[in-house]
């Protein structure tokens, strides 16, 4: 078997050490076959026979290297230094330190029950995280723009109703024809259109409040401060 790691003492057969989760094609699109266990990631390429009871065997606990011989390729999780997972495109990249190895699904199922389980072997040094804003920064522009309209529809409303009356005859000419323009609007043209654009603008700051993240990451946990005595 193929190992893109140092092999270190096999834990394919171990009594109690079989913890194995095993994805195939054609949920898993880069290869045929891959098989996680408590301490490595087995990748078997794309063209191996993907036959039921070869995953039965597996999941039973055969050794891995009988069942898949050279063929297989394998990733000790220890070595993994990062893993970024690109929801959209559904691909997991394992950073290492001798190379990336890529891993495409067809399935999103399958594609977030292997970063599940990489995210559970790895939480004593790696830590989630995303590509999602700041929830209150992203929705600040629709907000800030909502509180402008409110407050002039508000203002144009008053006084549109109150147009007729401001009008003086002693009133300078430019305040006249502004204020007989405004007495041909109705107040409560007003008051609709500006709750139109009111509610979209409330819409959009809740899709921006709300919007997923496109990408999950792990990364090295930063170490927690060491408590000093007071």
């Amino acid at each position: 078997m193929t190992s893109l790691t140092a092999r270190a003492l096999s834990d394919t057969t171990l009594p109690g050490l079989q913890g194995r989760r095993v994805w195939s094609a054609p949920a898993v699109a880069s290869h045929a076959w891959l098989v996680m266990t408590p301490a490595r990631l087995y990748l078997v390429p794309t063209g191996f026979s993907t036959d039921k009871a070869l995953g039965q065997a597996v999941e039973s606990g055969a050794d891995l290297e009988l069942l898949f011989g050279e063929a297989a390729a394998c990733v000790n999780l220890a070595d993994i230094a990062r893993a970024d997972f690109d929801l959209a495109g559904l691909t997991l990249t394992l950073c290492r330190a001798t190379g990336d190895v890529a891993l495409n699904f067809r399935d999103a199922e399958a594609a977030d029950d292997v970063f599940t389980k990489l995210l559970h072997r790895t939480r004593d040094r790696l830590a989630l995280t995303s590509d999602k804003p700041d929830p209150l920064v992203a929705a600040r522009g629709p907000l800030g723009v909502l509180a402008g309209v409110l407050l002039a529809t508000a203002t144009l409303a008053v006084t549109a109703s109150a147009a007729a009356d401001l009008a003086t005859p002693d009133a300078p000419d430019w305040l006249s024809r502004w204020l007989t323009l405004l007495a041909t609007l109705d107040w409560r043209a007003v008051c609709g259109v500006g709750g139109a654009v009111a509610a979209w603008l409330q819409v959009a700051a809740y899709r921006r409040y709300h919007r997923p993240p496109t990408r999950l990451a792990l990364v090295p946990a930063r170490p927690h401060p060491e408590g000093r005595d007071s």
